[in-house]
């Protein structure tokens, strides 16, 4: 009966021994179909490489190494007001910290691009270079602001060059500056700042959005969103591309519980025509009450409420007119709204009152007043002589009080009751 069989066992395994080696063939060139498609797909990924099935980031190091002797870290100092329960409102000296971008040098100054917000209402400035130094004091060295856009969240602050050492000025860069409107959603962008004051560090990511509209107290700006950490400390920094460009100037990031990795940037097409005029205007020191010119006018806020009812302008409205003054010989009227000064855009009244706080009695300036008109606004400017301020009592912050209860700058606290329709007759 076992002759009766086809074949041995060999020969069995033999027979069989073909269709295995096709069957191994046909999964090998499977694996490699696969794997000549796997590689086709991650290879649109530019600068991209797959590890244990993952996509990682290019190396920035040498972006950094490149780009971070154009960025600074700066301090400053200012009062704030704290309300307490048993004494009511106390002043208190706060420090502060954030970034700047070096974009410029003229003869006597390195000029640094940071947000408005970081040097507004603050003394006492100072910068603290990237740069390597024998003695650390080398490396920080005060500042003066050189001009404010609030509307736009810009500054220009500028440090006398005769204050920097040779041996750290030798190592800084001007940085260089990419096109924000040529920018895609998921390019890389890394972030450079100040974080948390505690010096100099960097974060990756990419570009989320752009044109991403937001709106924190008086700036509402379309703006360049990335998921590339931007803590406090980073407003002011420089937000790059992955040539090392600076693509846009970081301002703010989403806080709350709700979001997470939500960083914002001033888009830097949007910021380098403001930040040549900053750039080019003159530096000034901030003037005591004394020294400082006044236009001779009580403005008030107008309210978000106004805005929206009358389509009316923001800057610094017109409450009062002091007979004789150099706001009436401008031609200034109640009702005006101020919305420039000097070619720079207000805000409110206190943005007019510290961009005037840098100006002498005497000195002739430009003012941009809006003038209700036929049901709308018109623009015009004028060109107002500061006025020396009414004689009183100072306190110690300077600040002067009339015995209407306004201060010195014609502003009251109590706003007082606009208008019901500015365009009635």
């Amino acid at each position: 009966a076992d002759d009766e069989k086809p074949g041995s066992e060999e020969e069995t395994e033999a027979k069989t021994e073909p269709a295995a080696e096709a069957e191994t063939d046909d999964e090998t060139e499977t694996e490699v179909q696969t794997e000549t498609e796997t590689k086709e797909t991650y290879a649109s990924i530019e600068g991209a490489k797959s590890v244990s099935d993952g996509i990682v980031t290019t190396d920035v190091s040498a972006v950094v190494e490149n780009c971070m002797p154009s960025i600074v870290a700066i301090t400053g100092k200012s009062v704030e007001d704290i309300e307490t329960y048993y004494y009511g409102t106390q002043e208190y000296e706060a420090e502060s910290a954030a970034s700047g971008i070096i974009i410029a040098q003229n003869d006597d100054e390195l000029l640094i691009a940071t947000n408005s917000h970081v040097v507004a209402d603050t003394s006492d400035l100072n910068v603290c270079f990237s740069a390597e130094a024998d003695d650390t004091d080398d490396l920080v060295a005060p500042a003066k602001i050189k001009g404010m856009d609030k509307d736009n969240e810009l500054a220009v602050i500028a440090v006398q060059l005769s204050d920097i050492p040779e041996a750290v000025r030798s190592q800084l860069r001007i940085a260089k500056i990419g096109d924000s409107d040529a920018l895609k959603v998921g390019q890389a962008a890394i972030a450079i700042g100040n974080a948390l004051g505690y010096g100099q560090s960097v974060t990756s990511g990419i570009i989320s959005a752009l044109n991403r509209e937001i709106t924190i107290d008086n700036f509402s700006k379309p703006v360049i969103m990335t998921d590339a950490a931007i803590n406090f400390g980073n407003s002011g920094g420089a937000l790059l591309n992955a040539n090392g460009e600076v693509i846009g100037i970081n301002v703010a990031k989403e806080a709350g519980q709700s979001s997470e990795s939500m960083g914002y940037s001033i888009p830097i097409n949007t910021a380098v025509p403001i930040l040549k005029e900053l750039v080019n205007r003159e530096t000034r020191d901030k003037l005591s009450n004394s020294e400082r010119g006044y236009i001779g006018a009580t403005v008030v806020d107008v309210s978000d409420d106004a805005k929206d009812l009358y389509d009316m302008p923001q800057g610094a409205f017109v409450y009062e007119v002091s007979e004789g003054s150099a706001a009436e010989q401008a031609g200034i009227h109640k009702g005006d709204i101020i919305t420039k000064f000097e070619g720079i855009s207000v805000t409110d009244k206190e943005d007019l009152i510290d961009q005037m706080s840098y100006y002498k009695v005497g000195e002739t300036v430009t003012l941009e007043v809006q003038s209700a008109t036929n049901g709308s606004y018109e623009a015009r400017e004028v060109e107002v002589t500061l006025q020396q301020g009414a004689a009183s009592a100072t306190d110690d912050f300077g600040q002067s009080q009339q015995p209407d209860g306004s201060d010195s700058w014609g502003n009251q606290d109590d706003q007082g009751e606009l208008p019901e329709n500015p365009f009635a007759d």
